[in-house]
């Protein structure tokens, strides 16, 4: 149970929160949404540790994180954000943080699997012991946007974290591409906590409750259906967004059959 009791953040003049009050049960998944510069980011590098409050607390378990070991709390919390930043080792290395004699193979293959990669670096010479980049080895793989975001996926089932923390990870993707990877980190969720923050709502309509953040302060909250019935700032931007998408979608197919034409 995480409990964020009035929590608020600034930068100077700036308050990137003012007054947030939220619990996150266990087990429960959580969707952040709003536009930039609402406070998304800045709740994820506050329950992360990397920030601390201007006031408020945040309560784990009842105890205030920063009375906790930060060594202890790191182990139980997986985060992926926006930033790509694989190390040039071995692929097995980068989805377990480890070297290589002390990984688990078969979980390494299990974590693969559950991210769809495992054909592809499977059929490599080397496999899971293939390096990323050229740094450290000449024969080292370039993997696609796509592919390194599914690395992040494999990485993430193979910590096992009970917290997981997705930071709009998939943004460079097209709509379609993240609806896609986000119902596979749904996957990984079962029976832990997670937020899923994103700019774009019908990634996030599964959760179990979604906070609209307006200004670092929470305009709406529930879930997807219910938010869509109140008819308020919510649903306005995801009209909007399902409008845009559906717009984009026609102009790729004309592209297409332009080109076959």
């Amino acid at each position: 149970m995480i409990e964020i009791d009035n929590l608020a953040k600034s930068f100077g003049k700036t308050k990137a929160l003012d007054g947030i009050s939220l619990r996150i049960g266990d087990s429960e998944i959580y969707g952040f949404v709003g536009p930039n510069g609402a406070g998304k980011t800045t709740i994820v590098k506050l329950l992360s540790g990397l920030y601390t409050p201007t006031s408020g607390r945040i309560l784990v378990n009842g105890i205030d994180l920063k009375e906790i070991n930060k060594e202890d709390y790191f182990s139980k919390l997986g985060i992926v954000f926006q930033e790509i930043d694989l190390l040039s080792m071995t692929i097995g290395e980068n989805i377990s943080c480890m070297h290589e004699e002390d990984y688990d193979e078969n979980r390494v293959q299990e974590a693969l699997r559950i991210s769809k990669l495992d054909t592809i670096v499977n059929q490599l010479p080397k496999g899971i012991h293939s390096y990323i980049n050229i740094d450290l080895s000449p024969d080292g793989i370039n993997l696609s946007g796509g592919q390194q975001q599914r690395l992040l996926l494999a990485k993430a089932y193979y910590k096992n974290p009970s917290l997981l923390i997705l930071d709009e990870p998939t943004a460079a993707l097209d709509a379609l591409a993240e609806k896609d990877m986000y119902e596979e980190y749904k996957e990984i969720t079962k029976d832990k906590s997670a937020l899923f923050i994103s700019h774009r709502l019908a990634s996030t309509r599964f959760c179990d409750d979604i906070v609209f953040l307006e200004n670092g302060e929470i305009i709406e909250q529930g879930t997807h259906e219910q938010l869509m019935k109140l008819n308020g700032k919510y649903a306005e931007m995801f009209d909007v967004q399902a409008k845009y998408y559906k717009e984009e979608e026609q102009d790729e197919t004309q592209a297409i059959l332009s080109t076959n034409a």
